[in-house]
């Protein structure tokens, strides 16, 4: 009874969870939805160990339903945790990213789990039920007369026409292509069984995923979709291999962003989002061949020879399955999608689920319906059955402690973002606090700390009279802003973004502490080493150079980045101000007349380069006609700031963190 009991509720908490799903998030997370799925698994994945344990005790014995996919999966698995060890610079951040090991470990434990359970069918219906909310969800919000975005401040959520609880439109409109042949499919088997009324249930239910399916594709083709082309996902895997320490095993899962800004081609600059930073590939396949290597993507590859062949045989059965058909048609669409299109965690759990389901089915024997099992009597330990559960239980509470941390510090990390919205920069201060000292491996929540400290030292340095107190504080405070900017780049060297925090940090330092002008330059040739076909690093080195009246070297750094992008204005502008400085008004006039022809006419921006070009050509003897002026495109032009006003005496800057030296 108390078997039969387990069994049941096991049964019932699995096909809720499935239900679930895909319609959970977590807007208290920082609308990190990623991050919501992750505790989601893992919550489910502790519960029902736990009942699968208390189950097996009672039954007095260990059963494991065999899987085809398992071995190949655990691959999948050691592979990612082989490249966060060897290759990550920020292991935890490795391990707990979307792609890393952890995730893998939290997916490899749901199929395991949902392996031994058995209920295709019912699992099944569960994923077609839940695609049916979601399709009535995006029904809802296409056809209501709503005031968009409905917005919710407190939990940092804007909801708009293309909103899905899935975390993205795209990872939707995947999902429901996925499950439309799965509902099929348990349409025709209800038919076969001559149950009408279910039959009839279902399609009207895959007739609404159908609909959801539409108005998904319809939404993507009006909306601004930017995904990294395949020619520049192809040459920075390219260009990873190339340096041995990552050809076998990658540089990381979560790496893509450093892989990105270090080998990105220079006609990426020609492309129409060369001013944005990618964080994932343009599809599953590169993504693997970057973050995990050869080793990697060879394992991944395997997996999906044998799921085709696995479909094959199926298809070649005398009375084959039109359950496992329709599975096996969901899980080849998730692979083809695979090759043009990036996978987040949620399509990785629904691709784990159906291979879980179907994994099984195929080691049915000859005409038995008896699934092929691995059992473990436990008899013979009596009461101390349950030891067998211990150490898994012990590494699942370990997983699930630290999950915990990390959800915890993402909590207050969005809580100081509200704070400085509200503009309480003490809140916020506080607020970051805490989230470091629960998370301190995380880099976003270090740069921030260090723009806030700074901000707050920016704020106070303002005042008319500052005391023996005040003077204290403002050195407390960029003390700590210089300690978590290093602190931030000691986590993740390869990463420019802290590079590019610890120059700027530095920067704003000149007026008010020694020395800090070498810091900026050595902060800024560093970001540029990591990201060196980034023609915005070159103009802000060049401006910090530009203030301090520096104008032979704000020229090569212009100039550089008018050769990296030929076309932006903004580099011929800053170009063109500081030939002008130097005296060169020559060339400073062709500069400002390359510009001009790169703005929209008629623009502020247009305007402001003309009163600069007039002014230069007065200083010429003999001005040339100007050329013919095209039609340019909006763009913002803007001269370096020069650095905030500082007091005296200056103060004495910390030495404490990592060396600044160049890092592969």
């Amino acid at each position: 009874m108390k078997t039969n009991f387990f069994a049941k509720v096991i049964d019932i908490f699995t096909v809720i969870f499935v239900f679930l799903f895909p319609l959970f998030f977590a807007p208290f997370l920082l609308n990190s939805y990623e991050m919501g799925k992750q505790i989601y698994l893992l919550v489910f994945s502790l519960v029902l160990f736990l009942l699968w344990s208390v189950k097996s005790v009672f039954e007095k014995r260990l059963t494991f339903q065999k899987n085809s996919f398992f071995i190949v999966l655990l691959l999948v698995f050691a592979s990612s945790l082989i490249s966060t060890l060897l290759n990550a610079p920020n292991k935890p951040a490795s391990f707990a990213s979307v792609t890393g090991a952890g995730s893998l470990l939290l997916l490899l434990l749901t199929f395991i789990l949902i392996s031994n359970l058995g209920k295709i069918k019912l699992l099944l219906t569960a994923l077609l039920g839940s695609a049916a909310v979601i399709s009535l969800i995006s029904l809802i919000l296409f056809l209501g007369n709503f005031t968009f975005p409905i917005n919710y401040p407190s939990l940092n959520l804007s909801i708009t026409k293309t909103w899905s609880p899935t975390g993205s439109l795209l990872g939707q409109m995947i999902f429901l292509l996925i499950v439309v042949p799965i509902g099929f499919g348990l349409v025709y088997d209800h038919l076969r069984n001559k149950n009408l009324l279910l039959a009839g249930t279902t399609f009207v239910v895959n007739v609404l995923v159908l609909v959801g399916l539409g108005i998904n594709v319809y939404l993507l083709t009006t909306t601004n979709l930017i995904l990294l082309s395949q020619g520049t996902a192809w040459a920075v895997a390219v260009e990873g291999l190339k340096t041995s320490r990552f050809a076998l095993f990658g540089l990381g899962p979560g790496q893509f962003l450093n892989a990105f800004t270090a080998f990105k081609p220079l006609g990426f600059n020609s492309s129409e989002n060369w001013n944005l930073a990618f964080t994932s590939s343009s599809n599953w396949y590169f993504q693997l061949l970057t973050e995990v290597g050869l080793v990697g993507l060879a394992v991944y590859i395997f997996l999906t020879v044998i799921i085709l062949k696995s479909a094959l045989k199926t298809l070649r059965n005398e009375k084959p399955s039109v359950t496992d058909l329709s599975i096996y048609l969901s899980l080849i669409i998730i692979i083809i999608t695979q090759i043009f299109l990036p996978l987040n965690l949620f399509l990785m759990a629904v691709f784990f689920i159906l291979l879980a389901l179907v994994g099984t089915k195929d080691i049915y024997t000859e005409g038995s319906q008896t699934r092929s099992a691995v059992e473990f009597n436990l008899q013979p330990l009596g009461k101390l059955a349950g030891l067998v559960f211990v150490l898994p239980l012990i590494i699942l509470l370990i997983v699930s402690f630290f999950a915990g941390k990390i959800a915890l510090a993402n909590r207050y990390f969005l809580q100081s973002l509200i704070a400085t919205n509200q503009n309480d920069g003490v809140k916020t201060y506080n607020l970051q606090i805490k989230a470091i000292q629960i998370d301190p491996a995380s880099l976003t929540y270090r740069i921030a700390y260090s723009q806030t400290n700074l901000a707050l030292a920016n704020s106070l340095a303002t005042k008319t009279d500052l005391t023996d107190n005040d003077r204290s504080t403002i050195t407390q405070l960029v003390q700590q802003s210089i300690r978590e900017a290093k602190a931030a780049v000691a986590i993740d060297p390869r990463n420019v973004s802290a590079w590019e925090n610890l120059a700027t940090i530095y920067r704003n330092l000149v007026n008010f502490a020694e020395g800090a002008d070498q810091w900026t330059v050595s902060a800024y040739q560093q970001a540029i080493q990591l990201d060196p076909l980034n023609p915005n690093l070159r103009i802000d080195f060049g401006g910090f150079y530009y203030s301090l009246k520096n104008f032979d070297q704000a020229i090569t750094l212009f100039a550089q980045a008018v050769n990296l992008k030929p076309d932006l204005a903004n580099a011929h502008y800053n170009l063109a101000n500081a030939l002008r400085e130097k005296g060169n008004y020559v060339d400073a006039k062709s500069q400002y007349e390359v510009a001009q022809t790169l703005v929209k006419i008629d623009s502020p921006d247009y305007q402001k380069v003309t009163v600069e070009l007039e002014e230069v050509n007065k200083r010429i003897p003999s001005p040339q006609p100007t050329p013919k002026i095209s039609q340019g495109s909006p763009e913002t032009l803007s001269k370096p700031t020069p650095p905030a006003a500082g007091i005296k005496p200056p103060l004495e800057l910390p030495n404490e963190g990592p060396v600044i030296s160049p890092t592969p």
